[in-house]
């Protein structure tokens, strides 16, 4: 396990003490929690990001646009191979 040093300033110090008593528990642990959810946070919002970028690719993705070349570009191929006959 790993320990780091953190500085607060006085409002933020007293208002976690606060809630560490309110949730008695350590400040060690309530600091240990609240990094967990920041990171789930930040995880979630990166995940939404990326959703958000994907489905703008897929707006932009037009697949009756993809058949219908399918199509025209068999429809001219037919005519060609009548046209050869």
């Amino acid at each position: 396990m790993k320990s780091i040093l953190l500085k607060l300033d006085d409002k933020l110090f007293e208002e976690t003490d606060k809630q560490v008593k309110a949730e008695k528990t350590s400040r060690s642990n309530y600091i240990k929690m609240a990094i967990e959810q920041y990171n789930k946070w930040q995880k979630r919002k990166a995940l939404e990001e990326q959703m958000a970028r994907e489905v703008e690719l897929l707006k932009e993705f037009d697949p009756d646009k993809e058949l219908k070349d399918m199509f025209q570009t068999a429809s001219l191929n037919d005519l060609q191979r009548h046209l050869d006959e």
